[in-house]
């Protein structure tokens, strides 16, 4: 009797610890298949964000693409804008440098016109006084004229400008006259003397009549 007790009690103990055992083995069930339904959903979700995420990175791609294009082709177009600007700089440069050239040019050309401006003025200063000088040493000469002997060599060289100018004076009246009276055409060419007027007018003659060294050595 006392086997069969204590077989009962083991046979109880047993079962207790059996059905305890299949309770936590049935709510350690529903929890895993919680925990697998939330990994479920959360796979699902998951999938879903990498979905729209690859789809956003093959549209990102594509736009990146169309980027990278677009940066090529406005590349190219700095590339030929930054040639044409090259260009255009060194045509602004030959066009810098014409013109400083050509205000240098009006700069020298302006010194230039000034000295030959200030060269002229002093030559016709210069030609003024001689020309002064000219007329009071013929001035002089013809008041020393008046009161020397014209039968020495040195007051006839002196006065011979004085001389010969009425001299000519008659010559020409001379001529005049004389044209009329001749009436004949055919001859009037041969009695002009045309070449003759030079000779009678001795321009190669006035500055040796000059003789500004001699002038003064009269005077005294």
């Amino acid at each position: 009797m006392k086997c069969q007790a204590l077989l009962l009690t083991l046979l109880m103990v047993c079962s207790l610890c059996v059905v305890g055992y299949i309770h936590n083995q049935k709510k350690e069930e529903a929890q895993l298949s919680k925990l697998i339904s939330f990994q479920n959903v959360k796979h699902r979700v998951t999938k879903d964000v990498m979905q729209e995420y690859q789809t956003h990175l093959i549209e990102s791609s594509s736009l990146l693409d169309k980027i990278k294009k677009q940066i090529q082709d406005l590349a190219g177009e700095v590339r030929g804008a930054q040639d044409v600007a090259e260009g255009t700089k060194n045509e602004v440069d030959m066009c810098n440098s014409d013109l400083k050239r050509i205000a240098d040019e009006a700069v020298a050309t302006e010194a230039d016109k000034t000295h030959v401006k200030s060269e002229f003025e002093k030559k016709k200063a210069s030609f003024q006084e001689q020309l002064a000088n000219l007329k009071k040493e013929m001035e002089q000469r013809s008041k020393v004229c008046d009161y020397i002997k014209k039968t020495s060599d040195e007051a006839k060289k002196l006065c011979s400008i004085m001389e010969e100018s009425p001299n000519k004076e008659e010559k020409k009246e001379e001529a005049k006259p004389e044209a009329p009276k001749e009436e004949a055409k055919p001859e009037a060419p041969k009695e002009e003397a045309k070449p003759e007027a030079p000779k009678e007018e001795a321009k190669p003659e006035a500055p040796k009549e000059e003789a500004k060294p001699e002038a003064p050595k009269e005077a005294a």
